[in-house]
């Protein structure tokens, strides 16, 4: 008996194909999940992809990762490329105005040492944590990284400089041989011909910054030769190999109020010009000197009575002045600067007034300047106000708008006109005569010298005769006799009484025959003629 199939439809759907079905939603929802929790793409201007590789560079806040570098192009311009990178939805919040990015690479300059952590792990991009301002996702990199990060306590200010050396990011600034703070970089002003620099003072040393502050250079060491000698200054170790500047206030000035925002200060070449730049206002005058002016210098003092008063301003910069310096009397113009704050006055225009009034009145007397050596050494000189006695008198006069203090011989050309005065007295000297004389002195002088040694030779022949055995043997005798006399004063000779009873008798006699002998004296003839003959003179013949 032949059994039939039973046939029955099979199922459309198989059970195996859950298994992909799950696993494209999981896929989706992974993919769904990712989308949603991913952070947004940026775009990052660089000068260079130097470092940079695609799904390589990572991008770190404080050496957290927080994105990777997607795409690398070249700038439409071709002048940097163009990075996009991803960052984490738990970064995205920084990514606003005021974020920065720098590249991390190994750097080695005489300022800084940084990056060397890069060596073995490769470059990476820097981002600075910044949840300020409005969000953002275009960005231009730094240049390098900054000096100063976001958020450290301290002052940044302004400085500008206008003189040859500059300096770079990096540099310090330094305070009584401490580092206190950084050049952040540099912007050279072509318009005004002017460097300007951001820089920062870390704290707690921003609170030495005030109002009346001042900053100078201390690059390197440096030697001047100045009316007062040589001069030489240096900061520390760092500003010996690389550029820097120091600050103060200068002496006799108030600190002033300190400095709490943005300011701007100026760098100047040293410290004293520096601490001049606190004077404002200055009488300004004009000096017309008819001798050489080498040695002075601009900045060279102005002093009175050995006070500092003010400064050189110009020399020989009028052109209004007639004539040429190739005339033999052209006066080359000083121009000087008396600054009222020198002289105990407010540094005010009524000061100023002051001071003018002053040298008005003393010009009318007797003021006059002079150039005065302040070192023999350097042969700098500089400019001395004095009161002179019974001047000779001077109109008062302006030149280009300066009064002109009138002006006597330095130092040095009266100390070239009295050595001149004494050659030219020495020249009119009879010199040859002299020498003739002083000939004729030194052949008598020779002449007598030689007629010594003649006699002291003879002497020494007259000596070499005398018989010194016998003198020896007399003066034995001598001695003999004498102590034979001793002995018999002492044996009994003749008393003390007798030899002064036998002195005194011969002084008798001498009395008696000292009439005979002062007739004697005055008429040795008395003892032939009579007294009372006149004496015999001679008569010529008739």
């Amino acid at each position: 008996m032949t059994q039939e199939a039973n046939i029955k439809p099979a199922s459309s759907i198989s059970v195996i194909w859950l298994v992909p079905l799950i696993v494209i939603c999981v896929g989706g929802w992974m993919i769904y999940h990712q989308w949603k929790n991913q952070g947004p793409l940026i775009t990052i201007e660089l000068t260079s992809a130097s470092g940079i590789e695609i799904n390589k560079t990572p991008i770190k806040v404080k050496d957290l990762d927080v994105g990777i570098v997607k795409k690398i192009v070249l700038k439409p311009n071709l002048d940097g490329v163009l990075v996009t990178a991803r960052i984490d939805a738990s970064a995205a919040h920084l990514l606003t105005e005021y974020t920065d990015f720098w590249v991390i690479a190994p750097r080695i300059s005489i300022s800084e040492v940084s990056g060397l952590n890069t060596i073995l792990s490769g470059s990476y991009i820097a981002m600075s944590a910044n949840d300020q301002g409005q969000a953002q996702q275009h960005f231009v990199a730094l240049s390098r990284p900054p000096v100063t990060p976001l958020g450290t306590p301290g002052l940044h200010i302004r400085l500008k400089s206008d003189e040859e050396y500059a300096y770079n990011a990096g540099d310090p600034i330094i305070y009584k041989g401490f580092k206190v703070g950084e050049f952040e970089d540099a912007e050279f002003n072509v318009d005004e011909r002017v460097v300007y620099y951001r820089a920062f003072i870390e704290a707690p040393y921003h609170k030495l910054i005030t109002e009346n502050t001042r900053f100078w250079d201390v690059s390197g060491v440096k030697f001047s030769l100045g009316s007062s000698g040589l001069k030489m200054e240096t900061g520390s170790i760092e500003t010996l190999l690389a550029n820097g500047i120091t600050f103060g206030i200068p002496e006799g000035a108030q600190p002033g109020e300190q400095i709490i925002g943005r300011a701007e200060f100026t760098v100047y070449e040293d410290a004293a010009t520096a601490a001049n730049a606190r004077y404002k206002l200055a009488a300004k005058y004009l000096l017309l000197i008819e001798e050489s002016v080498r040695g002075l210098t601009v900045g060279a003092p102005v002093e009175y009575r050995g006070i500092e008063i003010g400064s050189v301003a110009a020399i020989n910069s009028i052109p209004s002045i007639e004539g040429n310096i190739l005339e033999e009397d052209y006066p080359i113009p000083v121009i000087i600067n008396i600054y009222p704050g020198k002289v105990r006055q407010q540094d005010t225009q009524e000061g100023l007034t002051n001071v003018q009034q002053t040298m008005q009145n003393w010009l009318e007397r007797d003021l006059r300047a002079s150039l005065k050596m302040g070192n023999v050494l350097t042969g700098g000189l500089f400019v001395d106000l004095q009161h002179v006695e019974d001047p000779e008198p001077r109109e008062l006069r302006m030149v280009a708008g300066y009064n002109v203090i009138p002006t006597v011989s330095n130092e040095f050309t009266q100390i070239t006109q009295k050595a001149e005065a004494i050659l030219d007295k020495i020249n009119a000297l009879p010199l040859s005569e002299m020498v003739q004389s002083i000939q004729v002195a030194v052949n008598d002088m020779q002449s007598a010298a030689q007629a010594v040694e003649t006699a002291s030779d003879d002497f020494d022949v007259l000596i070499a005769d005398i018989d010194t055995k016998s003198l020896n043997a007399n003066l034995n005798q001598v001695l003999v006799r004498l102590d034979s006399v001793l002995k018999n004063y002492s044996e009994g000779g003749l008393s003390q009484a007798e030899i002064k009873e036998t002195v005194d008798s011969m002084q008798m006699a001498l009395r008696n025959i000292q009439p005979i002998l002062h007739k004697l004296n005055q008429s040795p003839n008395s003892l032939i003629f009579p007294a009372t003959q006149e004496d015999i003179q001679p008569q010529a013949k008739p």
